[in-house]
């Protein structure tokens, strides 16, 4: 254990800080402990640990940024998406999709056409080297994913899942696009 000295010298004193895991651990329990917000800080946290150090690492393994890496995701699952239908998917604000659009066609790795069933319609696609990058990232995606699940077994997942699915499900009356 370590006392932490780094507080300003007016304060005058010191806080007892636990070294390592044990000390996140109580900290986590206290925040959680009474939490007017069970569920939504927990999913939160799962989501910050879960997607926190993969955006970290694509940004300096593959210059992307967590905008441009939701957009391959999206049009990797459909193509032909907007940018505004992809930022109603996905909870992103408008405006950092559409800086994100720009960013990856500078980068080649996504290419805009006018929708052949709607002349209006700006719609995104996937280039070759999209797809590529993709797959590169994704497999580490489903790799954390794979780790953060293990303390699960079958049923539990499928049952998490499923409560996943019916929160979304009803997410209409409270995903407003902002």
């Amino acid at each position: 254990m370590r006392k932490n000295t780094n507080l300003a010298a007016d304060e005058g004193h010191t806080v007892w800080e636990p070294d390592g895991d044990f000390g996140r651990r109580e900290t986590l329990a206290a925040v959680l402990k009474g939490n007017p917000l069970p569920v939504a800080y927990r999913l939160a946290y799962v989501a910050n640990f879960y997607v926190g150090p993969l955006v970290k690492n694509m940004e300096r393994d593959f210059g992307l940024s967590r905008p441009e890496w939701i957009i391959l995701f999206c049009l990797h699952q459909r193509s032909d998406l907007s940018a505004q239908q992809i930022s109603n998917v996905s909870g992103r604000p408008k405006t950092s999709i559409s800086a994100a659009v720009r960013q990856l066609q500078d980068k080649k790795l996504i290419v805009r056409s006018t929708d052949v069933r709607d002349g209006r319609r700006l719609v995104l696609h996937l280039t070759d080297a999209g797809r590529k990058i993709y797959r590169e990232i994704i497999a580490r995606f489903i790799s954390r994913e794979a780790d953060m699940m293990a303390c699960l077994n079958r049923d539990d997942r499928r049952t998490f899942l499923e409560l996943l699915n019916k929160i979304i499900e009803n997410s209409g009356s409270w995903a407003k696009p902002y």
